[in-house]
């Protein structure tokens, strides 16, 4: 361990090295750099996020290549942004070519039959299928009108448990079916939707 030894006739000092030598010149530049870059980062800190335009910041975080056709998919369907989103991340996570174990294709998770009726082109097309979906929303909320939802929370979720388990099963059980996998989705659709999605679209 090294010790530092003190000058006696100056308690509390040590020698400071001579502004010539090559410590002092390192010590300047060392300090010159410091105080260059944190100009710099506030200088540009906040640069991009302005360039980036308010369009990117209500889409965050949904994928950028898809924030305007979740705007586009909530605005035809009537639900709201966050609901839309929150959705296709509990479908696919956000995996273009997903398929499920049932055969569902693609971002929105499409059953080949339904795909038939609601979709247009590939469903592992993001943007056919976010489209698609939104289509897809419009028609099942049209449908769950006939069981006179009491509020938009409680439209919201009816749909979503259709868009799960299929309108017959919804209007057949008067509302949410007993099924674990369709209660569980609707309230983890709801949760990120409160939460990691809270701000699309606003």
């Amino acid at each position: 361990m090294a010790t530092t030894v003190l000058d006696p006739a100056r308690p509390g000092t040590e020698e400071l090295a001579p502004r010539g030598s090559p410590w002092f010149l390192l010590a300047s530049v060392v300090l010159l750099l410091i105080g260059t870059g944190g100009l710099f980062h506030a200088n540009t800190s906040g640069c991009c996020e302005a360039s980036l335009g308010g369009e990117t910041s209500r889409t965050v975080p949904v994928p950028e290549p898809w924030g305007d056709d979740v705007l586009a998919a909530a605005e035809l369907s009537g639900l709201p942004p966050e609901i839309v989103a929150a959705q296709l991340d509990v479908e696919s996570r956000w995996e273009p070519r997903a398929v499920s174990p049932a055969g569902a294709q693609g971002l929105a998770q499409f059953m080949p039959d339904t795909w038939k009726r609601y979709g247009r082109g590939d469903p592992f097309d993001p943007r056919a299928a976010i489209r698609a979906q939104g289509i897809y929303l419009k028609d099942l909320r049209r449908m769950v009108q006939e069981l006179a939802p009491a509020s938009a929370q409680e439209e919201i979720d009816l749909v979503l448990a259709a868009y799960n388990a299929g309108p017959t099963a919804v209007l057949r059980h008067g509302g949410i079916p007993p099924f674990a996998e369709t209660r569980g989705y609707v309230a983890q659709i709801r949760e990120l939707a409160a939460t990691k999605y809270a701000g699309v679209g606003a």
